[in-house]
């Protein structure tokens, strides 16, 4: 998949036959067993649901005709059996073509009996005398941003549980600690920690209750850096400044353990790959009016809504180690410069998202 727009998401709302011959190719890649597109009708116009359209597969010679259930995003276990059930109903068997399955929704989907087939080349089907079974294919970037556009938003996309997301991942020690600390560490409620991990638990994204573990940390965080700038940012105090010398930063004495760099600034730290034409500052909430007030008079800041300088609440309490850092948790440095939408930046984030997924 070469850029976000090849696979659009109408396409799953009004399945047509392009799209299934796209599910099909992504599918053959690495297949043995020949599989192809024989026959395709899309969903009458009268059909209360548009998107059961219907289509013909030959799996090694043998034709299989489906009931295509056409869906941008499965986010639960739930939804997986909401659609196995339809199949009673049909004359066809149910093939369910989505953008990406996680391979716990994908056990789900075999538990159930619910052909599959993904954009990531993950495919559940059988035919007379045929059975091909493909799991565990990751997406790449582009189609989990895909997913993630489709739907309505999980619990796990509210601004609480990106809080408490955030920590998890950033100090993956914390997920098994008592609700309590998550809770303190995150800023949330503590009622709030069961509905996560539930949520994400029923998602495929977290295993186990006494011991938990993600189970996909690259995809939690990509949705994770998506979310961010829509649900959590906008709750967050943000205010810009300009100072009298583009190069301040360089010199700024930050209060310790109550202000951390991102975006620009941390990137550069990280990498050494940027130089910084913008400033991103996370402050304690608490310390924040004494910290504007010292930088504003030793830097000459002034408030200005076009500034290059944003400062922004902290909104985590992890560890004394990583509090003492300069820069904030690489993942947030990551969401910051994917939200400038600076091609400059682009490369450097890709740079951190590869130095994340190998410590994952």
């Amino acid at each position: 998949m070469n850029n976000g727009n090849q696979y659009e998401l109408p396409n799953f709302d009004r399945p047509t036959e392009t799209l299934v011959r796209q599910l099909v190719h992504a599918a053959t890649g690495r297949l043995s067993v020949p599989l192809r597109v024989i026959g395709f009708r899309p969903a009458r116009r009268s059909v209360a649901s548009s998107r059961e359209a219907k289509v013909t597969l030959e799996v090694n010679g043998v034709t299989q005709p489906y009931t295509l259930a056409a869906r941008g995003r499965i986010k639960s276990r739930e939804e997986v059996r909401a659609i196995a059930a339809k199949g009673v109903a049909e004359d066809f068997p149910i093939l369910l073509a989505t953008a990406y399955l996680t391979p716990v929704l994908a056990d789900e989907c075999v538990e159930q009996g619910l052909q599959f087939i993904d954009l990531a080349g993950n495919l559940y089907v059988h035919a007379p005398g045929q059975h091909v079974l493909v799991t565990g294919r990751p997406a790449n970037p582009d189609i989990k941003r895909l997913a993630l556009r489709s739907g309505k938003p999980a619990v796990s996309a509210s601004a609480s549980a990106l809080r408490m997301i955030f920590v998890l991942v950033s100090a993956p020690e914390l997920i098994n600690r008592p609700y309590r600390e998550i809770a303190s560490s995150a800023g949330v409620a503590l009622g709030a920690v069961g509905s996560v991990f539930d949520d994400l638990r029923e998602r495929g994204m977290l295993a186990g209750t006494d011991d938990r573990r993600l189970l996909d940390p690259a995809a939690l965080r990509e949705e994770w850096a998506i979310n961010y700038s829509l649900r959590l940012l906008p709750k967050l105090n943000v205010q810009r400044f300009t100072a009298s010398d583009p190069s301040w930063w360089q010199h700024a004495q930050l209060p310790a353990r109550q202000a951390w760099w991102s975006g620009e600034v941390a990137a550069a730290k990280l990498t050494g790959q940027l130089r910084p034409a913008s400033q991103t500052l996370y402050v304690e909430p608490a310390a924040r009016p004494a910290a504007i007030m010292a930088l504003a008079k030793r830097h000459r800041l002034r408030a200005d809504p076009a500034g290059t300088l944003e400062i922004i609440d902290a909104f985590w309490h992890l560890d004394e180690a990583r509090m003492k850092q300069l820069t904030v948790p690489p993942l947030l440095v990551y969401a910051d410069l994917q939200r400038t939408r600076e091609p400059r930046n682009a490369e450097v984030a890709m740079l951190i998202r590869d130095q994340l997924e190998k410590g994952a």
